[in-house]
């Protein structure tokens, strides 16, 4: 039986991380009622990370709202010491794992530093699981769940987790730590629906089932279906692959768990082409019929994603909501096991790719099938036979097949007005970003809605797509598909930090390439306390498209060239959301003119042959 921390105390959002540091300036369910109210554990229910709406479990009486400081202490949050490393480039013919820069950036860092458990200790043990087919992993995944519940007391404003009704204290814990992907898999839905073990799936289109027949589907979609993986109420789970195996046609949806990785895997093949055979169809164009997302995560503690490589989604990469899970009885019940009242998301060595041209990938072998529709004079591609009227087949593929629409939602937005501990909840919420690739996406790198974000030593290039982007609005392409219907769209947006609600990003170390609308924020509030959003620039570089100079400094040096953002953000706005205002690590950074070469090195970006030894290990400083 574990006893966990007061709500109120919980809620005061504290990191305790450690890593090197360059430039440290300081910078729910409706549910609330009555005592006792035991639930979840084994039955989370309910998506709470869709694309843009509320989570719907944040409401609830009984939350400390702002950030309050507590005694005299001087560091409340039990923060690091910051230490100023400098920008560093690893010495020729020195293994970056020999080194103290090359430890700490390879090691869970950023918000889960300190937070990641030693997963080496279970291999050689009935913990640590083979899996080479879709089945194998189903039932990896469901024997690494939990079996506990939540029982919250009213009057001490804290829960206490039990075991679930059916197992006794020594079955809590799953009897899976360590799920190794050995093959290639194929998670569509259509191939797993009716495993033994398809309770931890389900179909990704059940929501949106009636848009099957409104929208022209592909063939890829129609043999293989797409599904959400469901890892809910588990604790203490590495998911990886030491070959770098390949997951396609399936998302994965986290929810009240801690302590879980992914590792050294692809995901792919969730994408396919919108149009429809009908001018009746609405909304042609948003991507927003189907909300097939690789990760959507909430309600959990500490979650790291490390050396994966994205192919493109249909919606969003990553969707990231919800932080806040022992506020009050309606957030409670969705606890992890185990997890200490904070939360984590740290993103690292990952590369997000768009889509493939590789004429052997699915993504251009369905492009070449639309083209030869179109060839023959056929109606089942309006939208795209628009485009064509004008456009190459290589423009059309560059300008709006290859690039990823979206990329990260980070927090729901806060309904203010039925639910006003939203805004507080989110403003929880802990992401990073570290030695990261971000290859032509439009938007959302990311866009965050309460809390803070952390971007470092992380590469954003979208020159190739933004130059296909001026060829097509040069000529028109909106106003093509538009003709076809009023409701559709060719809006090829050019975004990247979109930040508001309260949010705080910092980009340290970063470049950023071939990006029109650099800091935004677009959310559509009125009230000026939820509309703000603060940024801060340090040592970053940012360069608009080819013809323009590159610009390299911090906002807190005075540089003015940096273009100016967009709505209400503000270098003003920015603010750490922890007690004392103060930066919560010090990231190891690399320096500017070295980094690409790094992302792509030995140790870079994405799936790597070169990770077998450290895949196990969350901290290799130790």
């Amino acid at each position: 039986m574990k006893k966990v921390l007061t709500a109120a105390l919980a809620l005061i959002l504290s990191v305790t991380l450690f890593c090197g540091c360059n430039n440290s300036s300081n910078g729910g369910n409706t549910n609330t009622g009555g005592d006792n109210i035991s639930s979840g554990g084994d039955n989370t229910g309910g998506d709470n990370t869709g694309g843009d709406n509320t989570g719907g479990d944040n409401t609830g009486g009984d939350n400390t709202g702002g950030d309050n400081t507590g005694g005299e202490d001087n560091n409340p949050d039990g923060l690091p010491d910051l230490v100023d490393w400098g920008s560093q480039t690893p010495e020729a013919g020195v293994d970056w794992l020999d080194t103290k820069q090359g430890q700490v950036n390879l090691s869970a860092d950023g918000y889960v530093r300190d937070k990641i458990g030693d997963f080496s200790k279970y291999v050689g043990t009935s913990a640590y699981r083979v899996v080479t087919t879709p089945s194998e992993l189903l039932s990896a995944i469901a024997d690494a769940k939990y079996h506990y519940k939540n029982v919250w007391d009213e009057a001490t404003k804290t829960y206490t987790q039990v075991a679930a009704d059916g197992y006794s204290e020594s079955e809590i814990e799953g009897t899976v730590h360590v799920i190794e992907i050995a093959n290639d898999l194929n998670m569509g839905y259509n191939h797993i629906k009716n495993d033994p073990n398809n309770a931890v799936i389900e179909d990704f289109c059940k929501k949106s089932a009636a848009n099957i027949n409104l929208f022209t589907m592909s063939d890829m979609f129609i043999e293989n279906g797409i599904s959400q993986i469901k890892i809910e109420n588990t604790s203490d789970l590495l998911v990886y692959s030491k070959n770098g195996a390949k997951i396609t046609h399936g998302g994965f949806k986290l929810t009240s768990d801690n302590n879980v990785v992914f590792r050294n895997l692809e995901f792919d093949e969730m994408w396919q082409w919108e149009d429809a055979s009908s001018k009746s169809t609405g909304a042609v164009g948003d991507y927003d019929a189907f909300g097939w997302a690789y990760f959507k995560i909430s309600f959990c503690g500490y979650v790291w994603i490390d050396h994966c490589t994205f192919g493109k989604s249909y919606d969003g990469q990553i969707d990231y909501s919800n932080p806040v899970y022992n506020g009050n009885a309606g957030t409670a019940f969705r606890a992890p096991y185990g997890a200490d009242g904070k939360n984590g998301l740290h993103i690292s060595w990952c590369n997000f790719t768009g889509g493939s041209d590789d004429p052997d990938g699915y993504l251009y072998k369905m492009m070449q099938k639309i083209e030869q529709d179109y060839a023959d004079g056929g109606t089942n591609y309006l939208y795209y036979n628009a485009l064509r009227s004008k456009f190459s087949f290589e423009e059309i593929l560059y300008g709006v097949a290859i690039p990823q629409k979206k990329g990260f939602l980070c927090g729901d937005h806060a309904d203010f007005n039925a639910k006003p501990d939203d805004y507080n909840f989110n403003l929880k919420m802990q992401i990073s970003f570290a030695n990261c690739k971000f290859t032509n996406l439009e938007d959302r790198i990311p866009k965050l809605r309460g809390g803070n974000a952390y971007m470092y030593n992380c590469l954003v290039d979208n020159m190739q797509y933004y130059d296909y982007r001026n060829i097509l609005k040069s000529k028109g392409a909106a106003g093509l598909v538009a003709k076809v219907s009023s409701s559709w769209k060719c809006a090829m947006v050019s975004q990247c930090i979109l930040c508001g609600e309260g949010g705080s990003i910092q980009a340290e170390n970063c470049i950023f390439r071939g990006i029109e609308s650099f800091i935004k924020n677009n959310d559509k509030q009125t009230s000026a306390k939820y509309v703000k959003g603060g940024y801060k620039l340090v040592n970053c570089s940012y360069q608009g498209d080819k013809s323009t100079p590159v610009i390299v400094g911090s906002t807190d040096d005075g540089v003015t060239e940096f273009p100016a953002p967009s709505g209400s953000v503000k270098t003003a706005d920015f603010s750490w959301h922890n007690t004392t205002n103060r930066q919560p690590f010090s990231p190891y950074c690399i320096a500017l003119d070295n980094l690409e070469a790094v992302l792509a090195g030995k140790y870079g970006a994405g799936v790597n042959a070169n990770l077998e030894t450290i895949l196990t290990k969350g901290d290799l400083t130790k």
